[in-house]
């Protein structure tokens, strides 16, 4: 049996034997290995850092070597920079100019705002879309879902929440008023105006509802574009009926999606969301198109149905148009919904967008902006919220920019910029009065 002074020895012992050996002693066995490191990916700096510039920066940089990032990403992803010239302007082409425009001289034109309350007040939903590159069209869906807020509309559901997980996380449906706004909310959401019109809503006192297909919801490996289409429609209608319109009766619900999925009725290659959601659940949507008509950043490069309506309006507002009972629309989209949304061409404010200056609950604050080399984004913090929440606005600054003007609500912001390398710490604060 050993003793304690034997078992001491005996352990030296081994320790010796094991550093003659060259083998680790029992104070290098002690040591922590450390642990290997993947690599921090570009996807790890935007929802893990908050960071915006390096992924807009690697898709810059495909996109001038001639790869550019499939799918539009590129121009969605601008948007939320503020860069609107990338957004709207990267696949834009000019009309052929033999091109002959609608005539829209038996036409009529409304405010838009006021034929959709005025129609909104005998249904119980309203669907909107999107083109997922324009934050014009998020800045008009938040005047849209302030304005039916005193008709009783009382959940907001956009297909851009994050969906139910296999894991649970916090989702949208536990978003309050005041909370921090992070990127796990939705995808879309990381674009300031998104996040902006969120918040608003909370502060309305709305009810947020992710409907979007879940995982366990998606079509099986190899399905068909027209499979892919229906389970994700399908699940995107039973969802909303699951989640807001069964359990309860009196809801009433503004709807935010992108594209087809605000038809009423089957075409652009399937059946789409609003019209599965008005067989099952027997309720008839107000339908709103607004992603076919935006106008481009050249008058030359408007697509003809919305030369058209500006050349006969030159509206100043969003309007709706119409002609003989039915809406004038894109091709695609005449006939499927029950309105179509055409925006003014604007004039930049302060060097911002037109359309962010129409919004009332925004006020212009020009502040000095700190020296800076290469691409840098001017942010705008809500304080409270925490640095790695999404901005109340931001936007790029021009090279050698001493001065710049934030579109912001009342309260209290921590003003700060990103630079390719990383955030800054803020370098002023800002509050904007009532």
């Amino acid at each position: 049996m050993l003793t304690r002074r034997g078992l001491g020895l005996s352990v030296a012992a081994v320790g010796l034997t094991a550093g003659l050996s060259g083998k680790a002693t029992a104070e290098e066995a002690m040591s922590p290995v450390p642990t290997p490191l993947e690599p921090v990916s570009l996807d790890d700096q935007f929802f893990g850092e908050g960071r915006y510039l390096p992924i807009y920066l690697d898709m810059q940089a495909k996109a001038a070597a001639g790869n550019a990032p499939p799918g539009g990403q590129l121009s969605q992803y601008a948007a939320f920079l503020g860069d609107e010239a990338t957004a709207v302007g990267a696949d834009e082409r000019d009309r052929d100019p033999a091109t002959v425009l609608p005539d829209l001289a038996d036409a009529e034109a409304r405010d838009a705002l006021e034929a959709i309350v005025a129609a909104a007040a005998s249904t119980r939903v309203v669907i909107l879309n999107e083109a997922h590159n324009v934050s014009g069209h998020r800045a008009f869906a938040n005047r849209v879902m302030r304005a039916l807020r005193p008709l009783g509309f009382d959940w907001f559901a956009a297909e851009t929440f994050t969906p139910p997980q296999e894991v649970p996380f916090a989702g949208i449906g536990l978003y309050a008023e005041g909370s921090p706004f992070g990127g796990s909310l939705g995808y879309y959401t990381y674009d300031p105006v998104y996040a902006e019109m969120v918040r608003e809503a909370a502060r309305l006192g709305y009810r947020f509802a992710a409907y979007e297909q879940r995982w366990n919801q998606q079509s099986p490996e190899g399905a068909s574009r027209l499979e892919a289409v229906t389970a994700r429609e399908t699940a995107e209608a039973d969802n909303l009926i699951e989640m807001v319109l069964a359990p309860h009766p009196g809801a009433k619900v503004f709807v935010y999606c992108g594209y087809s999925h605000a038809m009423e009725t089957p075409g652009d290659g399937g059946e789409w969301f609003a019209s599965r959601l008005k067989a099952k659940s027997g309720i008839d949507p107000l339908t709103i198109e607004q992603s076919q008509n935006w106008p481009a950043t050249r008058p030359e490069a408007d697509a003809p149905h919305v030369a058209a309506v500006l050349r006969q309006f030159a509206p100043t507002n969003p309007i709706v148009v119409s002609r003989g009972g039915e809406i004038v629309a894109s091709p695609r989209n005449v006939g499927r919904m029950d309105l179509s949304v055409f925006h003014p061409r604007l004039p930049t404010v302060s060097g911002r967008p037109g359309w962010l200056a129409m919004d009332p609950e925004r006020r212009p604050m020009t502040v000095a902006v700190p020296s800076f080399d290469g691409p840098v984004l001017l942010q705008a913090i809500r304080s409270g919220e925490g640095a790695g929440s999404v901005p109340a606005d931001q936007f790029l600054l021009a090279p050698g920019q001493a001065t710049a003007t934030l579109f912001l609500r009342p309260g209290a912001y921590l003003v700060r910029l990103e630079r390719a390398g990383g955030i800054d710490a803020a370098f002023g604060a800002i509050t904007v009065a009532a």
